[in-house]
């Protein structure tokens, strides 16, 4: 039964987070949106303890499908940092505000680098193109990276 405590306790994490933002915010929206996702994600860890082989894709699915379905394309919302920007600069708590708060700072600081592999749906797009392994060893072109962001 002790197995059982990560995915029930994620799911009580999302709960409390939607049911925080719901009330504070009076939006139906957080409550089915952070309920939807926290469900998804703990039946994804419920799966891998079970060593169901495709528990990964299954979070990957769910949760990226609603994100880019429906809140990007449906509900045209930009969850990425742009709209983050866009948000934050106008002084409006959206979706993407949402997202980057939870999916980018708090998830991977309590969960880890693993947190965007299960609830990202960049990553879940990546995941499922069909180049796994580079044909040939990467340049060390490491540095680029930090020209990029300072750009």
């Amino acid at each position: 039964m002790k197995k059982y405590i990560l995915p029930v306790s994620m799911l009580v994490l999302f709960e409390m987070v939607a049911v925080t933002l719901w009330l504070t915010k009076d939006n139906l929206f957080y409550l089915l949106n952070f309920s939807y996702i926290g469900i998804s994600i703990a039946l994804g860890i419920f799966l891998f303890i079970k060593k169901y082989k495709y528990a990964r894709r299954v979070t990957q699915l769910l949760v990226g499908c609603y994100m880019l379905v429906y809140l990007g394309l449906i509900c045209s919302e930009n969850m990425q940092i742009e709209g983050f920007w866009y948000y934050i600069f106008t002084g409006v708590f959206e979706a993407a505000t949402i997202h980057y708060v939870v999916a980018k700072i708090f998830g991977p600081l309590l969960f880890g680098r693993g947190w965007c592999g299960y609830a990202c749906w960049t990553a879940m797009i990546l995941d499922f193109l069909p180049y796994k392994q580079p044909s040939q060893p990467r340049k060390r072109l490491g540095w680029i990276r930090y020209i990029t962001f300072s750009l």
